[in-house]
């Protein structure tokens, strides 16, 4: 069954709750466009933190024994500069966001973490790396914007100062993969009667939490090696190759715009359980790319203005 609800509203969310034998939350709704978020960070800040809290209250009053928050990579900030903890990004790393999506995600991950430690919920947090693929109408992302700039004849964009910021990239079923992963391992990584919770301190910090990206801490010492983890020009290039090569132009930064430099992973944990994602990041931009030519045209009135006219 399909029910539609806002999420802000604890007594609906609550109410749809009760009609159904739940066993598992997947929390993927939020406020993800980075650049709306900073033009509206009341609603960002309520859509995000509340939305997680009510689902999380629910879970907590009705038992149910799996919940998974989506956090976000960007939680964890930007660590250039901090010696004690260099990339890639772990999970017991402190999160540092500090533009309005990236504390939104930290208020909400820090809250379900809340609820792992002080109520014993079965609750884990995803820190996804950049995530892409068929049927992302997101066109302030570079991998769509790209795409339809290029299928439209226009010179995909570049920010100033961002050619050689470096992000890794998740294709979207591998995403959803590790989501499902995580679920089915919930019970087993709390233990019974939740014995394996830490009882505080370092061990603490994180321990709900799961990085999902393309490569453990050893694979992402040597960047060359890794073909999950792009420069924007990189990334730009590839997409040019494959459909015309047209040259990108590039643009001031808008003013209310904090770009991180460099984001990557360290996706050891999920790695020990067993989870291996299954798409290269070359097959994934064959399988995006053709999916964005079939529906080109009627995406191209929404992504029209995303798009450089140069």
């Amino acid at each position: 069954d399909v029910e539609h609800s806002d999420l802000l509203d604890y007594q609906e969310v609550r109410r749809i709750c009760d009609r159904h034998q739940i066993d598992t939350i997947f929390h993927l709704a939020a406020t993800a466009i980075v650049s709306e978020a900073a033009n509206s960070p009341m609603s960002t800040i309520e859509n995000n933190l509340m939305s997680s809290l009510n689902l999380l209250e629910v879970a907590r009053v009705n038992k149910i024994p799996r919940t998974i928050i989506a956090s976000s990579d960007k939680s964890y900030g930007d660590h250039v500069g901090n010696h004690l903890e260099k990339l890639p990004y772990r999970e017991n790393y402190a999160l540092r966001g500090l533009d309005v999506y990236s504390a939104s995600k930290v208020c909400a991950d820090m809250i379900a973490q809340t609820y792992a430690f002080q109520f014993g919920l079965p609750v884990a947090t995803t820190r996804s790396c950049n995530i892409y693929g068929p049927g992302d109408l997101n066109f302030t992302r570079l991998i769509p914007r790209t795409i339809m700039s290029i299928l439209a004849g226009k010179s995909p964009v570049i920010n100033l100062g961002n050619e050689r910021v470096l992000r890794e990239y998740l294709y979207v079923k591998d995403a959803v993969r590790a989501n499902i992963f995580i679920a089915e391992k919930l019970e087993k990584y709390y233990g019974s009667n939740n014995k394996n919770i830490p009882k505080g301190g370092v061990l603490a910090y994180g321990w709900p939490a799961f990085n999902i990206g393309s490569y453990t801490k050893e694979e992402s010492k040597d960047l060359t090696k890794c073909k999950k983890i792009k420069s924007v020009s990189s990334v730009i290039g590839m997409i040019s190759k494959k459909i015309r090569n047209i040259e990108p132009v590039i643009i001031p930064k808008p003013i209310n715009f904090i770009e991180i430099p460099d984001q990557y992973l360290d996706s050891s944990k999920i790695r020990q359980l067993g989870f291996i994602p299954q798409v290269s990041f070359e097959k994934g931009l064959d399988e995006t790319i053709a999916w964005y030519k079939k529906n080109a045209k009627i995406l191209e009135k929404n992504a029209f203005r995303y798009i450089h006219n140069a």
